[in-house]
């Protein structure tokens, strides 16, 4: 076998391997249906308080209009 077929084989089995590779390190379980509107309107309000309350202890810098900082804990 040559380092060409070698690197072919490699290269056409890389993503199902990968696919593998993350299915059995992943501990939390795969979420296969989508979120209802009252969930996604909950989950968006705790996240834009987290968001304010990180501003207001001073974890988020602004650089410039598109670039943040944010320090995690």
């Amino acid at each position: 076998m040559s380092m060409s077929e070698l690197n072919d084989w490699i290269f056409s089995r890389k993503g199902s391997v990968e696919r593998d590779i993350l299915k059995d390190g992943r501990e939390q379980h795969v979420r296969l249906r989508a979120r209802d509107k009252e969930e996604m309107h909950i989950l968006d309000e705790l996240c834009m308080k987290r968001w304010k309350k990180a501003e207001q202890e001073g974890k988020i810098r602004y650089v410039n209009e598109r670039v943040w900082y944010y320090e995690f804990d």
